[in-house]
């Protein structure tokens, strides 16, 4: 699971530098209220989702992630200065820098 998941990382790394210039990952989120709100269904926001990313993806966005249980959001990898057009984009709520926190590993209790 960690190896997959390290493999990912790398894969939108590769494809973020890729595509040139200095990028930043950023969650967006959606108009559509996430599925724990009881108020819309798992398929209204599958489709918003994608209709967003395909618009994200013509202005150079590399998908990261998507959530929809507690939140309906997306995360990408994007150059900084297309941050204005991702704020028009029909769906979108808000958008924020994605914050990575490093914790220090937990400390291994002695062995007696």
């Amino acid at each position: 699971m960690i190896r997959n998941f390290l493999g990912g990382v790398v894969l939108c790394f590769l494809a973020a530098t890729a595509m040139g210039g200095e990028r930043i990952d950023v969650w967006v989120l959606l108009t559509e209220p996430p599925v724990v709100s009881g108020a819309n269904n798992a398929e209204a926001i599958k489709r918003q989702q994608q209709a967003v990313l395909a618009q994200l993806a013509a202005l150079g966005a590399v998908e990261l992630a998507r959530i929809s249980r507690a939140r309906n959001a997306v995360a990408v990898s994007i150059e900084p200065s297309k941050l204005a057009q991702v704020k028009k984009i029909s769906g979108v709520r808000s958008v924020s820098q994605v914050r990575h926190i490093e914790r220090d590993p937990p400390k291994s209790a002695p062995m007696h």
